[in-house]
């Protein structure tokens, strides 16, 4: 298992060290860490981020939106369906095709030649059904390869590639 859950932590307000610590040696233990019922706003996760180390900042953010069109500030990704303004983006949006590809593969910032620590991710309205987000575990992967192996019809691995998934999403979508 590769999921571990903070209770007793408000990521609204200052961590003091032994609470950042002990989230340190949970993300040591668990990839992915699960603090429910956070109703932050952007400023605080940002202020909750800082936590960790600085935020990434690059000159070229790996994303089809102009800073300019972007509907969140710095410091935050914004993986929702809404435009700048807030709206439903229309399926008609350039940016629409490249989110497509977020839907088959995302892997944050682990192509950077100085990947993340950490990503923080804020779910701010969630679905009653579906949009259910699921996590992988590259340390987990010899384990899964040995499975694989022990398989009577064994499987080609199929190397990860956003530019591949965005290409399928967009024939997906015509």
């Amino acid at each position: 298992m590769f999921v571990g859950e903070v209770a007793g932590v408000d990521c609204r307000k200052s961590l003091g060290p032994a609470e950042v610590a002990a989230i340190e040696r949970g993300m040591d233990e668990y990839a992915v860490l699960v603090l429910r019922d956070q109703n932050i706003s952007d400023e605080e996760q940002i202020a909750f981020t800082r936590h960790f180390g600085e935020l990434e900042s690059y000159a070229s953010p790996g994303h089809i939106r102009t800073r300019g069109e972007q509907r969140l500030g710095p410091g935050i990704a914004d993986f929702s369906n809404l435009d700048r303004d807030g709206g439903i983006m229309s399926a008609e949006d350039r940016v629409w095709f490249f989110k497509l590809g977020d839907r088959l593969w995302h892997s944050d910032s682990s192509f950077r030649p100085v990947p993340a620590k950490y990503s923080i991710l804020s779910g701010r309205v969630i679905p009653s059904w579906g949009a259910n987000t699921e996590f992988a575990s590259a340390s987990c992967a010899p384990t899964l390869r040995a499975a694989a192996n022990r398989c009577s019809s064994p499987r080609t691995p199929v190397p990860s590639s956003a530019g591949r998934s965005r290409k399928r999403a967009y024939s997906c979508a015509t």
